[in-house]
């Protein structure tokens, strides 16, 4: 009998549609934003798992962030709500209330502790991921008249030495706070170059801090080596030309640079092209032109190609491919309409795209650039593959 559980099990395992088909590692989460819910993607065996992750509120913007232990996954959505479900039968094990609106959410890097941006009432959440106590609430406030004003918070990641960053936006500071210190202390509070930062993100390797303003060419830049060093500047701007403030401008999201080789590549928001900058210096080096206005620029783990997405429905379906020691397109991929989200597999052999208009997740081999897979989904949106656990500031 006990060799036939043995014979029934391995058999179980192959069958379509198994929850635990090849394990957490080739899941990827996929929000379906109106239905409020994740579904499960297994990348491995091109198949989606019957399984949803249900009642997870306003999935407007929703974000994932995975234990370094592969045990649990977390999601905040603009609800306030923080889930957290097991990666394994991907049960819920948790939900706590932490706002009536978040925003953006990391976890630290020895893993103890969870960190949500609140947008309403304003600040930071820090709880414990193993028992989802809330350790701590810091208002984010700036004084306006001798009066503390609340502020809407976003942009957090995580940092090295056990950090966590993120930006005030009516406040325009930029916060880092020490996670290895029980209170949670505030260590920096940096003004940034301009005001109205409404997006960050870090480096790939945690070196530097990146802070997008609305209606600004300028980024706030912290090196998070030597954060006294204070902010630095740095301008979108090809040299010799000037910024019209009557022309409206609202920067990508900062989500969107692709950085490899030395080099970023930042879409440009209604500009048919992206700015090519030196990872070092920040200064301005060049420009890529596209098909049309770009909205995500991602790099493949290669990193010798950008993939970036566009804007516009004569646009929104296709994506091109950059060579980023060319600083050429070197392939147009027709995919489906309005892209909203691209994720490299880890080692780069395949991209996750989702086609919020076509209700569709595809799975695209990057050294052919064919579609292998495709399933259907109710609007789907954000792409998150268990790998992101691995990443800094993912």
């Amino acid at each position: 009998m006990k060799r036939l559980g043995v014979f029934l099990a391995i058999m179980l395992a192959f069958l379509p549609g198994t929850l635990w088909a090849t394990g957490v590692a080739g899941r990827v989460f996929v929000v379906e934003r109106e239905a409020s819910r994740l579904a499960v993607y297994d990348y491995l065996r091109h198949e989606l798992l019957p399984q949803r992750i249900e009642g997870l509120g306003d999935m407007r913007h929703a974000l994932m962030a995975f234990s370094k232990d592969l045990r649990h996954g977390f999601v905040a959505t603009r609800s306030g709500q923080l889930t957290r479900f097991d990666l394994n039968t991907l049960e819920k094990t948790g939900v706590v209330a932490t706002s009536s609106n978040s925003i953006d959410i990391a976890i630290s890097q020895d893993g103890r502790y969870i960190a949500t941006a609140e947008y309403s009432p304003g600040g930071v959440t820090l709880l414990d991921t193993e028992t989802l106590k809330v350790l701590k609430r810091i208002p984010a406030t700036f004084m306006v008249d001798g009066k503390p004003v609340p502020s809407r918070v976003t942009g957090m990641v995580d940092a090295p030495g056990n950090r966590f960053a993120a930006v005030l936006m009516e406040g325009a500071e930029i916060w880092i706070i020490d996670a290895s210190r029980p209170e949670f202390p505030i260590e920096y509070r940096l003004k940034t170059v301009d005001d109205l930062p409404y997006d960050a993100m870090i480096t790939p390797d945690g070196s530097h801090y990146l802070v997008g303003h609305q209606n600004s060419p300028r980024i706030s830049v912290v090196d998070l080596r030597d954060p006294k060093a204070g902010v630095k500047e740095i301008s979108l701007l090809e040299p010799g030309k000037t910024y019209d403030r009557n022309t409206p401008v609202k920067m990508p999201h900062m989500a969107s640079w692709a950085m490899s080789g030395g080099k970023v590549f930042v879409p440009l928001v209604g500009e048919a092209r992206l700015a090519v900058l030196d990872s070092e210096t920040w200064a301005f080096k060049g420009s890529v032109a596209l098909r049309g206005n770009p909205v995500y620029a991602v790099t493949s783990p290669t990193g010798r190609e950008v993939w970036v997405s566009f804007s516009g429905e004569s646009d929104d379906a296709y994506v091109q491919v950059v060579d980023t020691v060319t600083q050429k397109v070197v392939r147009t991929i027709k995919v489906g309409g309005r892209i909203y989200h691209m994720d490299f597999a880890p080692r780069g052999a395949h991209i996750l795209i989702t086609a919020n208009r076509d209700n569709r997740l595809f799975l695209v081999n990057a050294n052919t650039y064919a579609i292998e897979d495709s399933q259907t989904l109710e609007s789907p949106s954000g792409v998150f593959g268990a790998w992101r656990a691995f990443r800094i500031g993912l």
